[in-house]
């Protein structure tokens, strides 16, 4: 059985539409579907059932899958040991990570670019958690709650503080000293599962109007500045900015840190120890 015909297999597994599969592979939705019928007809067996929550394996199939995870354990173990003895100080280094902390760190990265121009810096930004042990991204800057992975070995970069703010101008429409449920509000899309601002907001504004619901953190900054509704907002990005009021103190129990963390495999390759001390010490 063809290792690679196993791969749309494993996607399909982990993200249940030939869209979103092939999203990940870097090909064609038509692609993932062809290699599906390839290895459905050299088994034998129906792989998948396509239900209403996307392709989910049957038992023929979760059997295969069960190889397929095996196989792929060992190929990518040894391709992070063989990278992980990799002196060059020059290569693709794939960091994953948020549109806001891509933002964020901007100046960081173009200093590390000209600190290693051999170096290839490739951001993958999405809010989607990119696997480190399945070789998805070398390095991944997250915002961590409370701790990271145990699985992952890094460091922390910074705390983030988390204030309310609103556009000026829809301060000014409403009033500075209207009850903030008066005002329209930003929420998190449900999918987030933002737990922490929708108790806050159960509990302070229970009659708040939801204006708009977004999944980025930019987003959520822009639409503030466009005066759509009030959010909780980083305040290093949201303090410098002339358009908004910050209508409270940072809230203690939103603070979140920001970690940059690597699989134990990968911390002696050259390009990846380079970019952690650089990020961690901000190019000193």
């Amino acid at each position: 059985m063809n290792w690679d015909d196993l791969r749309y297999l494993l996607a399909l597994s982990r993200h249940r539409t030939l869209s979103a599969s092939a999203k990940a592979l870097a090909v064609n939705h038509t692609t993932v579907a062809r290699r599906l019928q390839v290895l459905e007809q050299a088994s034998g067996a129906r792989l998948f059932d396509k239900t209403p929550r996307g392709y989910v394996a049957t038992a023929a199939g979760e059997d295969m899958l069960r190889v397929a995870g095996r196989m792929e354990d060992e190929l990518m173990s040894l391709d992070r040991r063989v990278l992980g003895q990799d002196a060059r100080l020059s290569g693709r280094l794939r960091v994953t990570t948020l549109d806001a902390l891509a933002i964020r760190f901007a100046a960081d990265f173009r200093g590390f670019t000209r600190r290693y121009p051999a170096v290839e810096l490739e951001l993958a930004v999405d809010n989607e958690a990119r696997s480190l042990t399945r070789r998805e991204a070398d390095v991944a800057m997250r915002v961590i709650l409370r701790r990271p992975p145990d699985h992952l070995v890094g460091r922390r970069l910074e705390r983030l503080e988390y204030a309310l703010y609103g556009s000026r101008e829809l301060v000014d429409d409403i009033g500075i000293d209207a009850d903030l449920d008066a005002y329209p509000w930003m929420a998190w899309d449900e999918r987030l599962g933002a737990r922490m601002t929708e108790a806050w907001m159960a509990k302070h504004v229970p009659r708040a109007r939801i204006a708009c619901r977004v999944d980025t953190t930019m987003v959520m900054l822009a639409s503030v500045r466009a005066g759509t509704g009030l959010s909780f907002l980083p305040t290093a990005l949201a303090d410098g900015d002339a358009t908004l009021l910050q209508l409270r103190a940072p809230e203690p129990e939103f603070g979140t840190e920001v970690w940059l963390l690597t699989h134990p495999d990968l911390r002696g390759t050259a390009r990846v120890r380079a970019f952690t001390e650089y990020m961690g010490g901000r190019g000193r």
